[in-house]
Formats: structure tokens, C-alpha cells, sequence
């Protein structure tokens, strides 16, 4: 499994936001710099291990604010359902 990119989204593996989906927007000393574009805003990123999350979907191009980052994580949810609906045999 590869390494995290910037402009990813990633889910949490491990903590108290484990499930949750965030958007790789830097790294800094060998940790993620992480964004939900919401509790975890451009401003103020979430530090964060990458063998604690996986990756969900790879980035295309860098977000240009909090808003953009919550429409991709949004889009990423929706992928993710209709994979998961699919596989399940409910769609």
C-alpha cells in the first residue's frame, strides 16, 4: 500500500476520530497535516501518523478552501456508499 499524498482523502484508523475522512493537505516532520474543512480547518490541521489512516481516494488538485476540501470529502462518501451498495448487492 502506498504512502499518503497531499490532496488525498483519508480515513482514521486509530483515536477518537477513528472513521472519519480528511483531506491530506501537507506533512510536516513525517506526520500528515489533515483537514475535514469543518472541526479541522485550513488554518489549524490535524497532525496525524499516515500507519493511522487509509487512504480512500487519491487527489487530484490542491483545495482552495475549507469548502472545497468538505465537497470532496463529501464526494469521496458517495463513492465510497455506491462501491460498498455494489458489493453488497443492493444497487
Amino acid at each position: 500500500m502506498r504512502e499518503p499524498a497531499p490532496y488525498d482523502v483519508v480515513v482514521s484508523k486509530a483515536g477518537h476520530d477513528a472513521g472519519k475522512l480528511f483531506v491530506v493537505v501537507g506533512t510536516r516532520e513525517g506526520r500528515l497535516l489533515l483537514c475535514d474543512g469543518k472541526n479541522r480547518r485550513l488554518e489549524r490541521p490535524k497532525c496525524k501518523s499516515s500507519k493511522h489512516v487509509r487512504t480512500v481516494r487519491s487527489g487530484a488538485s490542491a483545495p482552495a478552501g475549507d469548502r472545497e476540501i468538505r465537497e470532496t470529502i463529501a464526494l469521496a462518501a458517495q463513492e465510497a456508499a455506491a462501491k460498498e451498495e455494489m458489493l453488497l448487492g443492493k444497487g
